[in-house]
């Protein structure tokens, strides 16, 4: 009789995958106040007017009403009716008859507001070609006192003719400015004398100028879009600021470089010799005010108390040239170079946005500090034209969980690979104790998750150990059953030899298949699990069938022995003088008479053939010797 072994092992099991840290790239290598963006911004506008202009939807302005009527002047002559008719015509929609008249009446009146605003309305629907002029007519009523509803309709009409005219324009100044960047600023100078309030082509022109080297004529742009436009007023702005500051930090460089070197006095002297000028004033008042704290708190980083724009504005005129440096040294790999000129800058002015962008950039590129990374990037992030900040900072995020995340992870994946072939109860109970500890610091992980991703494969890693640790503990309770099973018929290795060795064996089988029928009971049991509780019920019920045929055996060949045995005693008494007692030969002869038939006939189903062939020979030789 032998037993069965088992190596347990785990099928089908989903790898966790270990965090990735995203990529990032940079896509421009200099600060704002290069005004390099120049290109990439007029590319983002060329696209979106070509589409405006491809799917144009036309604003129907609301009809002229009677209304009109007391807006004009009363003249109180002849020509009074020339104005009366052209009203008439425009509410028909006669607007060639309207223009004839109306230009008839402006030959007499040239200041009518009405009748001006009226000849550019009937231009605007008569022809295309004419939008450009009906702008130009209705220039000047955008800053004369008009009645409040004429003043609505002239305002109406010229943002619809303001919508339709300015994608041309952006398209016509793509199209010459790297040909002919004087001629193409000239036409949009133009153009915004006409539609002063279209605060992109302001903000456009100011950059073509600026790149152009003409930063005084930019900040002109600039501060006359911010003061007039409609739209996109604070990026004018902040450009404008940006070429203040352009202005200003030649006039200043030797006092920021004495600043730099801690020769405080020296800075403040140096300073009361620049010129202030118009757009300088504040910053300087700021700067100055700044080395006046520095002197006072010499070992400490104090921050001015300013508003966000002129803070940023001062650290700008402080720290920006380094930063500069510090993105062309990241760009040509001096990344090491650019992180000690950057942190160098940050104990001075900690709260630069564009400063804390490039070092969140350097510690990424080097792999070094990344709580100090993320905390640099956070800071960055609150400034809009770097459009680039939430994507570092995402960048970092996924790199601070990857840290924390991956050991796990490579911890779970060697964990497993010691039962990839199979394993011992002991195995499987030393991988649920590293797994149990790993489990344990599933909340850790899950405070650590940072995205989406992170918190996928935190999820992903704790269903894995639970699952595998459920399936540990069906395992567990499967292989000692199993290992249970060959310590009993390790008892019997060489063949079950006596009565008792066989009821010694059958007794421990039973109490094994008890054992098996409680743990078959338990919920929530794999479908493998249960399938090998069945197999070593089935090998434990074959092997209790064997005790079972073995004792019947065993005990056949006792009954026979017992039989020869008196035999033998009856054959050698003829050669003695004394005969045995022939009542005690036939009550032994009665008695293993009765056994061999009781177990004939209740041992149909354990007795082997031969087994019963000599219970059969026993009773019939025993049965004759008795009559």
């Amino acid at each position: 009789m032998t037993g069965t072994g088992r190596d347990h092992s785990f099928q089908e099991i989903r790898p966790v995958r270990a965090l990735q840290t995203p990529a990032f790239e940079l896509a421009e290598v200099t600060v704002p106040s290069g005004f390099a963006e120049h290109d990439r911004r007029l590319e983002e506008l060329a696209q979106a007017a070509a589409a405006q202009v491809a799917s144009r939807t036309e604003l129907l302005l609301a009809p002229l009403t009677d209304s009109l009527v007391e807006m004009s002047l009363d003249l109180g002559n002849g020509f009074e009716d020339l104005l009366e008719d052209a009203r008439a015509n425009v509410g028909e929609e006669k607007y060639g008859l309207a223009r004839e008249l109306l230009e008839e009446y402006l030959e007499q009146y040239p200041d009518h507001h009405e009748a001006r605003y009226l000849r550019a309305y009937c231009m605007f629907h008569l022809d295309d070609e004419e939008h450009e002029e009906a702008l130009r007519i209705l220039r000047p009523l955008r800053d004369e006192q008009l009645e409040p509803g004429l003043r609505d309709r002239v305002g109406q009409l010229r943002r619809e003719l303001r919508r339709r005219l300015t994608p041309g324009e952006i398209t016509a100044y793509a199209t010459v400015v790297k040909a002919n960047p004087r001629r193409a600023f000239a036409r949009l100078e133009t153009f915004l004398e006409l539609a002063p309030e279209e605060g992109t082509l302001s903000y456009l022109l100011a950059l073509g100028q600026a790149r152009d080297g003409d930063l005084d004529k930019a900040l002109a742009t600039a501060e006359r879009g911010a003061a007039e436009a409609d739209g996109d007023r604070e990026q004018v702005a902040a450009l404008a600021r940006r070429l203040r500051l352009a202005l200003l930090a030649p006039a200043v460089r030797p006092v920021v470089e004495a600043l730099k070197q801690g020769a405080l006095y020296q800075a403040r002297s140096m300073l009361a010799g620049v010129e202030p000028g118009r757009p300088r004033a504040v910053v300087l008042e700021d700067l100055d005010a700044f080395i006046g704290l520095l002197i006072v708190r010499p070992h400490e980083t104090p921050v001015p108390q300013l508003p966000s724009e002129r803070l940023n504005d001062l650290y700008a005129l402080i720290a920006e040239p380094d930063t500069q440096q510090a993105m062309l040294l990241m760009n040509t790999g001096r990344v090491e170079q650019a992180e000690n000129l950057l942190a160098r800058q940050l104990a001075l002015v900690p709260g630069f946005p564009w400063l804390n962008f490039a070092y969140a950039l350097c510690l990424l590129r080097i792999g070094r500090h990344p709580d100090r990374a993320a905390a640099c990037a956070e800071i960055a992030q609150r400034d809009p034209t770097i459009t680039q900040g939430r994507e570092l900072l995402t960048a970092i995020r996924g790199w601070q969980e990857a840290l924390v995340i991956n050991p796990v992870v490579e911890e779970y994946v060697k964990a497993m690979e010691t039962v990839r072939g199979g394993a011992s109860v002991n195995a499987l109970s030393l991988l649920g104790t590293r797994l149990g500890l790993l489990q344990r610091r599933l909340p850790e992980l899950r405070r650590a998750a940072r995205t989406e991703a992170g918190t996928q494969v935190v999820e992903e890693l704790g269903k894995a150990i639970g699952d595998r640790l459920t399936e540990i503990d069906e395992a567990t309770v499967v292989g000692a059953l199993f290992e249970k099973y060959e310590r009993v018929m390790s008892t019997v290795q060489g063949g079950i030899r006596t009565d008792q060795e066989a009821t010694g064996l059958a007794a421990s089988l039973d109490a094994l298949t008890k054992e098996i029928r409680t743990a078959g009971k338990r919920s929530g049991q794999t479908t493998s699990v249960r399938r090998q509780l069945d197999e070593l019920a089935n090998v434990v019920s074959a092997r209790r069938s064997e005790v079972d045929r073995v004792t019947a055996s065993l005990k056949v060949s006792a009954l026979v022995q017992r039989f020869n045995r008196l035999a033998e005693e009856q054959t050698s008494s003829y050669s003695r003088s004394t005969r045995p007692d022939p009542y005690r030969v036939r009550a032994e002869l009665t008695g293993i008479l009765q056994q061999a038939t009781a177990l004939r006939n209740g041992g149909r189903k354990t007795l082997e053939e031969r087994d019963r062939k000599l219970l059969d020979d026993l009773i019939g030789a025993i049965s004759g010797t008795l009559r």
